[in-house]
């Protein structure tokens, strides 16, 4: 009866017009009178079995990767808030007509230059770390059910301009609900998978970060003192900000990380052959 009830709640269920509906397991329609017949393990669910082991991948060290990148994004972060105050003050007081020697302003030039290249290449890698490990949990996640896009969504997103805004969100927000339920389904826990508070908190540090930036170049593109320093106010705000966004990226991939070992180390132990299903919504 256990079976029975986690058949009812199981995300591998479809929707066809014709049966209603359909194990996705065994593209059967199940039945709940008294016993599940879909459950008897058959070839077809040893070979599937079988195949999904094989075609996990691993990506803890992707994890790793990706948070020491996101680190080194913050610590760039800090050191570009403390040069942005020295140019700011620098700023002000030429706007309030002090001199200074030529050597001086060309010190300040190159520091911020040299800050600003470190930190464009440190985004960058992070950038690309970042979006190999989200596509290969994504990517294990579609071997083990039944996801709304296929992989290569969850770099592609990131490229695509107005979906940008949400479907990476929406990727991260399946992830984590969809492994909480095939966790609870392998530990046979009933519970409700727990929401993730962090994941909206990332997701909108993002979203006001990227509209900040455009804001500041198209606000301050001039080339007078009075656009330097709305421009170097711009960065200093944006810098602050990002060092909480990048705390709660790597929050977010750890706590991620350590639900894949989870669900990892359950198919490991688990003795029974046939993939369990898993509660949660039905897709259509």
């Amino acid at each position: 009866m256990d079976r029975i009830k986690l058949c009812e709640t199981c995300v591998n269920k479809k929707f066809d017009l014709k049966q209603g509906i359909v194990c996705g397991l065994t593209d059967e329609k199940p039945t709940f009178e008294v016993t599940c017949a879909d459950y008897k393990v058959t070839e077809k669910q040893l070979n599937l079995s079988a195949t999904i082991k094989e075609k996990i991948r691993p990506n803890k060290d992707r994890a790793k990767i990706a948070t020491i990148l996101i680190w080194s994004v913050l610590v760039v972060e800090i050191l570009s808030i403390i040069s942005s105050f020295m140019q700011y003050n620098l700023l002000t007081q030429l706007i309030d007509g002090t001199m200074f020697p030529d050597a001086e302003l060309e010190a300040n030039d190159n520091r911020e230059s040299i800050l600003a290249l470190i930190y464009l290449g440190v985004y960058i890698v992070s950038a690309v770390t970042f979006i190999q490990w989200f596509r290969r949990a994504y990517y294990n996640l579609n071997i083990r059910t039944n996801c709304e896009l296929s992989e290569g969504w969850a770099a592609g997103a990131w490229f695509v301009p107005i979906l940008s805004l949400f479907r990476p969100y929406q990727i991260m927000k399946e992830m984590w609900t969809k492994t909480s339920g095939l966790i609870a389904a392998k530990s046979l826990d009933s519970a409700a998978p727990k929401s993730f508070n962090l994941m909206g908190i990332w997701w909108a540090l993002w979203i006001i970060s990227n509209i900040g930036q455009n804001i500041i170049n198209s606000a301050f593109g001039g080339e007078g003192l009075n656009d330097y320093l709305g421009m170097t106010t711009g960065d200093i705000v944006l810098s602050i900000l990002g060092i909480p966004l990048a705390i709660v990226t790597i929050k977010m991939i750890e706590a991620y990380s350590r639900k894949e070992e989870e669900l990892l180390a359950l198919e490991q132990g688990t003795t029974g052959t046939e993939k369990v299903p898993v509660p949660g919504p039905i897709i259509s």
